[in-house]
């Protein structure tokens, strides 16, 4: 069956029409190009990018300030912990008591009210610390975050690097998996040691904190902070390799040397 001749001449409409509608958009575009092209003269040139690397994990894993912000979050959440159990003994203990009555008697049924009570302030109690937790460790991890690229940078700026690419310097082991998936993530197959700012950035973040009379963790390091092999702090009052003099007027979370 064949198509209308009506049909065929709106079908044909319709072509023209799009036509005459891509034109105008067109010959803007190109008047757009040519104008920018009549002013590239302003424009400046690009730098030539210089590329640096850190290992993110491996500062986190140094930086004394993390190492005793996981230790008061440790704490925190132990004492929390212990108040959530002293919650569920007492609802133990009650339940004990529970059981001397016989379902239908008067005692049986405070008893068990009790219960249904304590029960939801346990539950309410764990929910709340959940997220009172999260929260916590959000907030903590955004701030702490925040100091070490803001660090990076000054170094960056100070040895004329265009670029920071976050890379692991963690190599991979086949006894643990975690590692081999890292190192498969890892988007740089190779860079160059020189210029890695990995230490700089947790020599200058350490030497600001001790500076400002940062409070240090109690054990050697803190629970799931524990240094990396291969990835030992710089020592405290020792300037690293590449490490650069502090900005005039800098403050202690910031400055960098």
């Amino acid at each position: 069956m064949g198509l209308s001749s009506r049909l065929i001449v709106a079908a044909g409409l319709g072509v023209v029409g799009a036509g005459l509608l891509s034109a105008p958009i067109q010959g803007q575009q190109d008047a757009a190009v040519r104008k920018t092209s009549a002013g590239a003269s302003q424009f400046k040139a690009g730098t030539a990018p210089v590329i640096g690397t850190i290992d993110i994990d491996s500062v986190f894993k140094n930086y004394e300030k993390v190492k005793y912000a996981n230790e008061e979050f440790q704490a925190a959440m132990l004492a929390k912990r212990n108040e959530l159990m002293k919650l569920q003994n007492e609802m133990g203990q009650e339940m004990e008591v529970l059981q001397r009555y016989a379902p239908g008697q008067e005692e049986y049924k405070k008893q068990e009210n009790k219960l249904t009570e304590l029960k939801a302030r346990l539950e309410a109690g764990k929910e709340q610390a959940e997220r009172e937790f999260q929260s916590r460790e959000a907030e903590a991890m955004a701030s702490l975050y925040n100091e070490v690229t803001e660090v990076a940078k000054r170094i960056a700026v100070a040895r004329r690097m265009t670029y920071i690419v976050k890379v692991t310097n963690q190599a991979p082991n086949g006894s643990n998996p975690q590692s081999v998936m890292a190192a498969m993530a890892n988007p740089m197959i190779y860079f160059d040691p020189a210029n890695d700012i990995t230490q700089d950035v947790i020599h200058n973040l350490n030497r600001v904190y001790k500076d400002a009379g940062g409070p240090i963790a109690k054990g050697t390091a803190a629970a799931g902070a524990a240094p990396a092999a291969g990835a030992a702090a710089a020592p405290l009052g020792t300037p690293p390799t590449g490490a650069v003099p502090a900005a005039a007027g800098a403050t202690p979370k910031t400055s960098v040397r």
